[in-house]
């Protein structure tokens, strides 16, 4: 499925839309191409295509020499960074990682391998809450025509390090935003350490 297929499905139907706004926090967003949390100060194009509940938004920003427009995602509390490299990437990391935040938030400041550790924590509590999730999961991907991304968590790292310096995000009164990588790993979780210590 093309981009502007893709764009027109997320913005017309209520199954897709339901499902990303329940499970994976994506609400879908109306034509726009002018936010009022942030903005590009070398005249980057972009669409917004999405938002989440804290207020973040997603959004397609010009290709430029790329293949697709990279999937931007904008955090309300002064993070930014290109998530994947074009719009179906994007929505497959939303789908195989529904907690991609937390593998950011914990990720000691931008560690593959501190991430790859979250999915399995972040999996497994997510299962809990939501069993049934993997239906989910199938439903969208069989409405969107997407595919899991063989390795979801390395697409997330990679397009933040690699394609994130070619688009800064500013914010209304000219400040940067920063990077969406946190400090903290896996053993700043309470939870998640104590589970780790009782594995051995």
């Amino acid at each position: 499925m093309n981009e502007v297929t893709l764009l027109q499905v997320l913005r017309t139907s209520s199954e897709v839309k339901r499902i990303l706004d329940y499970d994976f926090d994506f609400r879908s967003a109306s034509i726009e191409n002018e936010s009022a949390i942030f903005r590009f100060n070398d005249g980057t194009s972009y669409e917004l295509v999405g938002k989440d509940a804290s207020g973040g938004q997603f959004a397609l920003c010009e290709r430029r020499d790329l293949p697709t427009r990279p999937f931007l995602y904008v955090s309300s509390e002064g993070g930014a960074g290109i998530l994947a490299r074009g719009l179906e990437s994007g929505l497959a990391v939303l789908t195989d990682l529904p907690y991609w935040q937390d593998c950011l938030h914990f990720s000691g400041s931008g560690q593959l391998a501190e991430m790859r550790r979250v999915v399995p924590l972040s999996e497994s509590d997510l299962i809990a809450k939501r069993p049934q999730i993997d239906s989910k999961r199938k439903t969208l991907r069989e409405i969107l025509g997407i595919s899991p991304i063989p390795d979801a968590i390395k697409e997330l790292h990679s397009s933040i390090v690699e394609l994130s310096p070619l688009y800064p995000v500013y914010g209304p009164d000219g400040w940067a935003y920063g990077t969406l990588f946190g400090k903290f790993t896996v053993m700043s979780n309470g939870e998640w350490r104590r589970r780790l210590t009782l594995q051995g």
